[in-house]
């Protein structure tokens, strides 16, 4: 028997909606049959607004998070299910906004590195793979590095969005209540300045949504929200330990009293509650739990998210290929092993950040004798050739989306020092015919695509010459030009034998590079946001010289 009750939304407002019939022994919460699945939703028994990302009625928030393959996965402290996997997530960022469509249920938005943004009823959310239940909720979001949900930010009881820009503008959405949003109101400019930005939901208790905005030196900023769309002057928060994290993560409330709250992830994985008192600042920080590095993004992170490679290949010359994943905390897995057809002699690989929507990287072959480029990846054994190429390319490079279109791109590099572009599909299958981006390449000994590096989300390339110079390219997001001047970033590089990049190996969505010496010791060099790196830690004494190759 079908019941209806009332439910305060988080502006404040009521609605109605049906109920699925009661089970007893969960006071307060309903449940619904869904594929097979009983799924609890939250309760009506106070007629108090739900905690955002309430999914299993308990009155305190979940956690949402993407993990190194790719896949989306719902935790509720006592348990977790994969509700998303890799081949159909398309996940770059992900977001815990609220009721988005007036059902009582919370919701979930995800975006993906091409821009779709895509609304996920949250009645699945508990369903292994129900978060595949999907509407596209707006397109062209490639044009932003970050979105947060601040909650509702005009007073009329629905959740809105805010969105910035590689340049720093940024834009605020109002919630239609139907899972959409209405049309892009400019808030302003120079929002670059952070690393990190928070959607906080209500933290002072005035029913309008508020931002948390972190500098890339570590000072927090509070933006309280003024009815329309808009914020209060900027307050700086009195702590100074907020550079000690790598995802800082808003808008849910965790103790279960009421006011919104904050967590933050360190760099050893350890996360950390910072309960709301309801005026906008917060309680003494309090240790929640431990072993959190595997989550490459967290639903409601304030960090630009790190998207299409999360680990390493080696070979050894005679063509065995392993792989190293990221732990989160700046290391790597043990190796396993991936095949052994490819001996250095004939074939070239690259290590390319991800060829299609799945944010999984790809290995790329090419032929030495041939010069053809192919991709050896089980979804294209049916068709596995790239391009045709050429056999005097010495280098092929995978950094990322560097045309702007949200889909990744390859480089190659000739033996004469042209360099050429082969624009991604976004299939995995095929890429555009090659463009020449520009000579004098033959200068540098090694080229590494890391990701992004300086904070703007788009991905650069490093380059080191014969004297040992490290210089960096920044992404500029346009096909026709694709780089920037080249800038010094340092010296005495030559002392390495190897140059590469683990992508974000230490979860804070800033690109990282690693480093091995000829007596085979491993040094680990985290990226600022700003386009240089912290002091190198050491990683491993010996081991890593019988690497043909570190990609």
């Amino acid at each position: 028997m079908f019941t209806t009750r009332s439910r305060r939304t988080e502006g404040g407002h009521r609605h109605r909606r049906p109920l699925a019939v009661k089970v007893s022994a969960l006071a307060g919460t309903a449940a619904v049959l869904v594929a097979g699945a009983l799924t609890v939703l939250p309760g009506d028994a106070d007629a108090t607004a739900p905690a955002r990302a309430d999914f299993d009625g308990d009155g305190t928030s979940d956690l949402v998070y993407r993990n190194v393959a790719g896949q989306l996965y719902v935790n509720i402290g006592s348990s977790e299910t994969m509700a998303l996997d890799a081949d159909v997530a398309k996940v770059k960022d992900v977001l815990t906004p609220g009721d988005l469509d007036g059902d009582g249920v919370q919701d979930v938005l995800t975006l993906s590195s091409s821009g779709v943004l895509s609304f996920h009823p949250g009645i699945y959310a508990r369903v292994p793979g129900g978060l595949g239940s999907r509407r596209t909720a707006a397109t062209g979001w490639q044009a932003y590095n970050k979105i947060a949900a601040p909650g509702d930010m005009n007073a009329d009881g629905k959740p809105d969005l805010l969105a910035r820009t590689f340049s720093g503008t940024l834009y605020y959405y109002p919630g239609k209540g139907d899972g959409s949003f209405g049309s892009r109101v400019k808030i302003g400019t120079g929002w670059q300045q952070y690393d990190e930005l928070i959607g906080a939901g209500d933290l002072n208790g005035d029913g309008i949504g508020d931002l948390l905005a972190r500098t890339f030196s570590g000072t927090l900023y509070r933006y309280t929200g003024k009815k329309g769309g808009t914020f209060n002057a900027k307050v700086k928060d009195s702590r100074t330990e907020w550079a000690s994290y790598n995802q800082i993560i808003g808008g849910g409330d965790w103790d279960g009293n009421g006011k919104t709250d904050l967590l933050a992830r360190d760099f050893s994985g350890n996360l950390w509650l910072y309960p709301g008192n309801g005026n906008g600042t917060f309680a003494t920080r309090q240790a929640r739990s431990k072993g959190w590095g595997k989550a490459t993004q967290f639903a409601g992170a304030g960090n630009n998210p790190h998207f299409g490679k999360y680990g390493v290949m080696a070979r050894t010359s005679a063509g065995s290929v392993y792989s190293y994943e990221v732990t989160g905390t700046g290391t790597l897995t043990s190796k396993l092993l991936v095949g052994g057809a490819w001996p250095s002699s004939s074939t070239r690989l690259a290590y390319a950040s991800s060829l299609r929507d799945n944010g999984l990287a790809d290995l790329v072959v090419h032929s030495v004798s041939s010069g053809k480029l192919t991709n050896p990846a089980f979804y294209a054994l049916s068709d596995p050739l790239l391009a045709a190429g050429s056999t005097t390319y010495n280098r092929i490079v995978g950094p990322g989306d560097i045309t702007g279109d949200g889909k990744g791109d390859l480089l190659a590099v000739t033996s004469s020092g042209t360099l050429y572009l082969y624009a991604g599909t976004g299939s995995g299958m095929s890429v555009a015919g090659r463009v020449k981006l520009g000579t004098g390449w033959q200068q540098y000994n090694a080229v590494v695509g890391p990701g992004d590096l300086t904070g703007d989300g788009r991905p650069d390339l490093l380059a080191r010459d014969s004297s040992g110079t490290l210089w960096r390219y920044a992404g500029t997001g346009s096909a026709s030009k694709p780089f920037g001047g080249r800038v010094k970033i340092g010296t005495g590089w030559q002392q390495y034998k190897k140059l590469f990049s683990p992508g974000d190996a230490n979860g804070d969505g800033k690109a990282d590079l690693m480093v091995t010496t000829s007596t085979g010791a491993l040094y680990f060099y985290a990226g600022t946001g700003t386009g240089g790196f912290k002091g190198r830690v050491s990683k491993a004494t010996s081991g890593w010289s019988s690497w043909t190759d570190l990609l």
